[in-house]
Parts: C-alpha cells; structure tokens; sequence
C-alpha cells in the first residue's frame, strides 16, 4: 500500500492548498471538507452552521479532487479480495472496497475514496457531479463515523424548539414530515430533519443530529406551506414526493435548519379516528417509542461500513433522559392536530404558546 499511501498524501496536501475550507457543525463535532467552490456550494446541510473557522477541534476531513489515481490503486480494487468485498445491498450504490492504510473503495460509476485515519479523500469524482457524490459519502461517514462516538440512525423527524428537541416517530406515510414541518412554522421552531438522521447519548443526555439529505417533501404538505404549482414544477415529484436541496428548503418553505439538538420531547404517531387524540406516554412507552425510531440495525441502504469507520463495540439501546417528555398523537398527514396538545407542548418545551390560527382539531370545539 506504499503507493497508495504516498499518492494518498500528496493529492490531499494539493487539496487542501488548492481548494476552499469550510466546516460543518455537527453532532460528532466539527467536520472540514475541502473542495471547489461548487462542490461546497451543493452541499446539503443548515446553510448557517457551514462555517470558514472551526468552533472545536475538528473530528473528521474530507477532501475532494478530480485526479485521477495511480494504476496500481485502481488496480487494486481488482483483485480478488477486494471482488469479494462486492456490495450490491437493497438501497445501497454498488461498490467494492480493499481495507488497509489507507483503505480503498470505489462506487461503480463513480469516485474513488481512500481513508487514512479521520482523513478521508474522495478522487475521480466528475466535476458535473461533485456535490452530489460528496452529499452521498459524507452520509456513509456521519452514520458509520457516529458510531465512535456513541450514534446510531434514527428513522424520525426532529425538530428544535428554544433549544429542545422534538423526535417525532412513527411509520412510513404516518405524517412525520407534514407534522414536523407545520409545527416548525408554527411553534416556531427550527428543523433537524424529516426523515433520517443520527442519535445517541452525550454524558446523560440524549442528542440528535441531521445527515446531508435534502428534503423529500408531499405535494399536499409543500402547498399547505405555500408553494405554489410553478415552484413544484422546478422540483420533479419521485415517488409522491418533491426533493428540495437543503438550501431551497429554507427558502421556498421559510423553515429555518440546525445541525442538532438535544432530545426533551418525543411524539409517537398513531392512526387517527381515536377518542383521545392525544395523550402523554409513560416511561414505559417512551422507551417503546425511542426504540421503535432506532434503525441502525434494519436499515438496508446502510449496513457495511464500507471505510471501516465503525467499531465493533455494540450500542447500548437508546433510553430517554428523564427530562423526557412524551405524547402519543392520532394524526392524519395533511389534517388538524389538537391545539390543547400543542398548548402542551409549548408549555413543556418552552416555546412561545402559538395562537390557535389555522383549523380546528374536532376534539378541540
């Protein structure tokens, strides 16, 4: 691996003397990216928190470059070894990879990306293309990198309120989105994500933090937030579902973005039709609910550690400090939700009580 390794150094020394520094605030701390303008530009993360100076020592590096790599190292990837390595996982791009220092891997139809240490160095990498393959391996190094400090993948939406968080859990198509993004315009509060994103315990307290996703958002819930048919014409739906970049997000649906938080609050969606709507949990169907949001084990796209990031210490499970507060809603994505719960909330969260504008929840005449 001499080769690699000596290439490895110098292609990440021009990096970082050719390239625009910018730092991520995150939960696993500070991560430095290093890469043309227009690969940072593309990168989906809360627009304020990318930041030209570190506020903490930095926890992990990731460089870009168009150069290509030396014969050997590409030809390394064809060898047997590396073949067996061959990944063609339900929801995850194909790929192989050869471990070492540095370790080795390459998308098919795609970059090439060593590891060396918490360096990382993503080469070959199409200049059409930049943020969106840095969008994508920086996901593969916050969930596995999370790991080393104690993070797993949670399937929820989070939201921040007056510096709490909100995890709102529940199945596929139960409103975690509709319900997330309403409640962030009006609480307010701040979104951490809608879908995926990290969490574990910092000392007793239980954090969150987001992935470089954009968001996938329903036509419905898009419109309820005014956009209108001509922006969502600029957004091609898949599957049911408009992608907005992180910064047009923030734009066009006037939410506000932030890296992290810690966990005060958790919402369980169930189906709605249910006489209460609403009801608090108790320790024992908080534990349920926290459960039921940590996906690190079930989630297909993400299972190999690919960049050998992780370690092979087991999680502890997820247990809800007891500051926690819980709630168990009936809601139907795109309907009203209860204002005496959302009174609630407020309340307990410290957040402004909102005004009762909007449609009335029927329980709440």
């Amino acid at each position: 691996m001499t080769a690699a390794s000596d290439w490895f150094a110098a292609c990440y020394e021009r990096a970082l003397a050719t390239g625009r520094r910018r730092f991520l605030d995150s939960v696993i701390g500070p991560v430095e990216i290093v890469a043309a303008p227009d690969g940072l530009d593309g990168v989906n993360w809360p627009p304020h928190h990318v930041r030209p100076q570190p506020a903490a020592p930095v926890s992990l590096t990731v460089a870009v470059t168009t150069e290509p790599a030396p014969v050997p190292i590409s030809a390394s990837l064809a060898s047997s070894p590396a073949q067996r390595s061959r990944l063609h996982g339900r929801g995850a791009f194909p790929l192989c990879w050869m471990p070492g220092q540095p370790w080795i891997a390459r998308y098919d139809d795609g970059p090439l990306v060593l590891r060396d240490g918490s360096r990382i160095l993503i080469s070959e990498i199409p200049r059409c293309s930049i943020s969106a393959w840095l969008n994508r391996v920086l996901r593969e190094v916050f969930i596995h990198g999370g790991r080393r400090h104690g993070f797993r993948l949670c399937h929820a939406a989070i939201i921040d309120i007056a510096g709490r968080g909100l995890l709102i859990t529940g199945p596929s198509g139960a409103g975690k989105t509709d319900l997330a993004l309403k409640l962030a315009r009006q609480l307010p509060a701040r979104v951490v994500t809608i879908d995926r994103g990290i969490i574990g315990h910092d000392k007793d307290q239980l954090v969150a933090g987001t992935l470089p996703f954009g968001l996938n958002i329903h036509r419905d819930t898009l419109r309820d937030l005014g956009c209108n048919d001509a922006l969502l014409s600029r957004y091609p739906p898949v599957n049911g579902k408009h992608y907005l970049p992180a910064a047009d997000a923030v734009r066009h649906c006037q939410i506000r973005l932030v890296p992290r938080t810690r966990i005060r609050g958790l919402v369980q969606l169930a189906p709605a039709a249910a006489t209460p709507p609403w009801h608090r949990l108790d320790a024992a169907g908080l534990a349920r609910a926290l459960h039921a949001a940590d996906t690190a084990g079930t989630d297909p796209g993400y299972q190999t550690d690919w960049l050998g990031l992780s370690t092979d210490e087991a999680l502890a499970p997820l247990q809800p400090s007891r500051a926690t507060t819980g709630w168990t809603l009936h809601y139907r994505p795109g309907g009203p939700f209860p204002h005496a719960w959302l009174i609630d909330i407020a309340r307990t969260l410290g957040a402004e009580t909102p005004d009762s504008s909007g449609p009335p929840h029927p329980h709440d005449e």
